[in-house]
């Protein structure tokens, strides 16, 4: 019997040792492709894999057909070209393992709007033809011609955000916050949140929305219990993801309504100049008040989308406040950033803008122009993605020319926002995802030090918010249940960067020669010495990509269609 004891309680050690963190992606079949599900006992998670010598490589791979961070070896000066093998789904259907996945998560899918009908969604019109033989590209890199240093990458801890973590299990909240914020999970390290309401809550809020006309801000002197939930939940993202620096970047979209000239919520509107010092202390109380929590923000903005609430409130629902660049030169260099660098949060940077690329760089002269000293008030230029597809990055270059040694991060993005892309997740599209990867491409090649996405998870409809402005998330709950949620193909096209580009890495030379531009590539050189050189082959076909590495050699590898790679190696 004593034998027996033992026997069962060695058993009993060794399930307790076994590592159930890392498991394999649950691929679930949805109508526009793959995700993985996850739930209170099982969820997929990557401990980066070590580069084991001089000449050697690892290559973590996604593709649309349902690759999700697998591991492919390799070495420099090797003359075989090395397949990276695409994954192909068993003759089972994942799928019908889940009812209510099928009947619920998908709801959306069949409310596709005009633009799929015409094929004005991403990915839907000019790839290349179907071919059956291979392609070839050649990627060099040269790790001696260095640019800018990243920051880091992360996402948005809204009011939406916050309601649905708190109806899951607390084991679940801990897969979505080690899923993100760990290094076994996508690792970011950045946090954006609201100064009071956003366009995703429940309803619009402020502080001190009564007294009215109290510039005094006699009624600001404790948080409301929405911030506290997020505070609970940031202290919870901190201890699970492992995180000694999370970088908390806050900004505000609406004062109190009577702080405002139109006295509502949404609308053409400006500050009423009377409270421009008002509003700089509204920002100095909320960062007094998480200070007192032992949260430190580490980042404020001049407001959220200016121009909202100046030529976008025709069609703008949600809070908003209109600045023009004059007025908020006024505000900013009289009021919010003398009080800000004076007081003890002198610290806490500023980023600029916080719009659209269209308002580059005219806005950032125009304030100059107005108050020729207020951006020396400013650390950073804050940018979000929206319209990137018809306003180019040499606006940012411009930008960034004429007025240097500025931080510049994409502080908000998401898709299905437009007319003509369905209003919701489309789970398991590999087009968003794509989507997003170009973009990521796009701004890190144009110096951008990191990127923060919009909410960290939304319902099957893409909300809930009090306007329903529902759009798309990396992560999509399940909420006829809350038992589950599902990784999209977005969540690991952004972990390729945010995972293995790590903060104070450097950006190097990489020069792409490929077919109608079907590749794409951006590489950094790491703190630990490790490159990290991220590949997308947005082509429907495999392609052979030789890399010339200026210190390592040369290698080659066949990709499969509509994938993407990132490649480490010393």
């Amino acid at each position: 019997m004593y034998n027996l004891y033992k026997l069962v309680l060695l058993i009993a050690v060794i399930i307790q040792s076994i590592d159930f963190s890392h498991a394999e992606c649950n691929r679930q079949q949805t109508n526009f492709g793959m995700v993985c599900k996850c739930t209170a006992d099982s969820c997929d998670y990557l401990t980066e894999p070590p580069v084991k010598g001089a000449k050697s490589w690892i290559a973590i791979s996604s593709s649309k057909n349902g690759l999700r961070f697998s591991e492919t070896a390799g070495t420099f000066g090797s003359t075989d070209v090395i397949t990276i093998e695409d994954y192909h789904e068993p003759s089972t259907n994942n799928a019908a393992n889940s009812k209510n996945f099928i009947a619920d998560a998908i709801m959306v899918d069949n409310k596709r709007s005009l633009g799929y009908f015409f094929g004005l969604e991403q990915g839907s019109v000019f790839n290349l033809p179907q071919q059956q033989s291979d392609s070839s590209a050649s990627i060099t890199v040269d790790r001696s011609v260095t640019y800018q240093k990243i920051i880091g990458f992360g996402g948005a801890l809204t009011g939406s955000v916050s309601y649905l973590l708190n109806k899951l299990d607390p084991k679940l909240q801990d897969h979505l916050y080690k899923s993100y914020f760990h290094n076994d999970g996508i690792g970011y390290n950045i946090l954006r949140t609201s100064i009071g309401g956003c366009d995703f809550d429940l309803e619009p809020w402020a502080y001190n929305e009564m007294p009215q006309n109290d510039a005094q801000l006699s009624n600001f002197t404790k948080l409301d219990n929405r911030d506290l939930l997020k505070i609970k939940q940031i202290r919870k993202i901190k201890s699970v993801g492992a995180l000694e620096d999370l970088k908390i970047m806050a900004a505000a979209w609406s004062p109190p309504p009577w702080m405002k000239s139109n006295n509502d919520w949404t609308g053409y509107s400006h500050l009423k100049t009377e409270y421009y010092h008002t509003w700089a202390e509204y920002h100095m109380k909320y960062l007094q008040l998480m200070h007192n929590e032992n949260i430190t923000i580490w980042a404020i903005s001049t407001g959220n989308e200016p121009l909202n609430g100046v030529i976008g409130w025709f069609f703008v629902r949600f809070m908003s406040l209109g600045w023009t660049p004059a007025s908020q030169a006024i505000y900013l260099n009289d009021h919010l950033g003398p009080l800000l660098k004076q007081s003890q949060f002198k610290n806490v940077l500023i980023f600029g803008n916080d719009d659209q690329r269209y308002s580059y760089p005219e806005w950032y002269q125009k304030m100059n122009a107005t108050k020729p000293d207020v951006l020396k008030y400013l650390d950073g230029f804050a940018v979000h993605w929206y319209w990137d597809e018809m306003f180019g990055p040499e606006l940012i270059d411009q930008a960034m020319r004429s007025f240097p040694n500025k931080l510049l991060l994409n502080t908000e993005s998401c898709v299905g926002d437009k007319p003509w892309e369905t209003h919701g997740p489309e789970l398991g599209s590999w087009e968003r995802a794509e989507q997003y990867i170009r973009a990521y491409l796009q701004d890190l090649q144009h110096n951008f030090n990191g990127w923060i996405d919009w909410n960290l998870m939304l319902n099957e409809q893409g909300g809930p918010n009090y306007v329903n402005n529902n759009v798309d998330a990396p992560i999509v709950v399940n909420t006829a249940n809350y038992s589950e949620f599902y990784k999209q193909p977005m969540f690991y096209g952004i972990g390729h960067f945010s995972k293995f580009i790590r903060p104070d890495s450097k950006r190097i030379k990489v020069s792409v020669n490929s077919l109608q531009n079907t590749v794409d590539a951006v590489g950094f050189l790491r703190p630990d010495d490790t490159i990290a050189l991220i590949i997308l082959n947005s082509a429907p076909i495999p392609q052979d990509i030789t890399i010339n590495d200026s210190v390592r050699g040369s290698c080659t590898v066949n990709v499969p269609s509509r994938s993407i790679h990132t490649m480490l190696y010393k």
